[in-house]
């Protein structure tokens, strides 16, 4: 299996303290909840903390087996922005593995600057919804896209309003749009709707929601059955 890392420098527009406890603590606001223990030796996820120096670098590695993944962020105050430098270490089956993580990273390091810019600090409920199996298919990513409404005109800083699961019609900001990827933009929320056809997996819709009463069951289950039904 080959290691390889990934390795990527972006500049957000929050605080260093903002961003430190977002990719730390705040891990529900753009990626999925990680239960960290603020300490070197505590627990991260299934993995344990290596680095914490808050708010200018922390560090975590999981190990199974001859399988070990280390995750890295350097954290540092440039010009009232903050500029992050992200390393990942690992072992990938193969390529077709390893361009999976480099483009799945991209897209969640972008929603990172989406959380950090437009919810800063926010407490989130992370919500996932899953798509028939029937959707790695390839072309499903496209049928799930235009089942929201969007044409192929639509591009990235487009606001349109969108039937969303479990909400209804809301005004939403299109902040990625990608062959693979969609994110969307609320007043409340991140959606993300994954399309992993090319790596063998199946669509899969992620929110991120920042209002104090959302019902993430009713909102999961309305995305589920909306799925189930752009693959009947």
């Amino acid at each position: 299996m080959p290691r390889a890392d990934i390795t990527r420098t972006i500049t957000v527009a929050a605080p260093p303290e903002v961003v430190f406890e977002a990719v730390t603590t705040g891990s529900a606001g753009w990626l999925w909840p990680v239960d960290v223990e603020p300490r070197v030796g505590g627990a991260a996820g299934p993995g344990v903390v290596t680095v914490w120096d808050p708010p200018s670098r922390w560090a975590n590695r999981m190990e199974q087996g001859d399988w070990w993944n280390e995750l890295e962020h350097v954290i540092d105050e440039l010009d009232g922005a903050t500029r992050l430098r992200y390393r990942q270490s690992s072992v990938f089956a193969d390529d077709g593995q390893l361009d999976g993580a480099e483009t799945h990273t991209d897209f969640y390091l972008h929603t990172l600057a989406e959380y950090v810019a437009w919810f800063p600090g926010r407490p989130a409920t992370w919500i996932s919804a899953e798509a028939p199996a029937t959707s790695r298919e390839l072309g499903s990513f496209d049928r799930v896209v235009e089942a929201l409404g969007l044409t192929a005109g639509h591009e990235v800083g487009d606001a349109l309003v969108i039937d969303l699961p479990g909400v209804g019609a809301v005004m939403s900001g299109i902040d990625w749009r990608s062959g693979s990827f969609l994110g969307l933009r609320t007043a409340d929320a991140l959606y993300r709707v994954f399309g992993r056809e090319r790596w063998g997996g199946g669509v899969a819709v992620t929110v991120h929601h920042f209002a104090d009463d959302v019902d993430a069951a009713a909102v999961a289950a309305a995305w589920e059955q909306r799925l189930r039904e752009v693959f009947a």
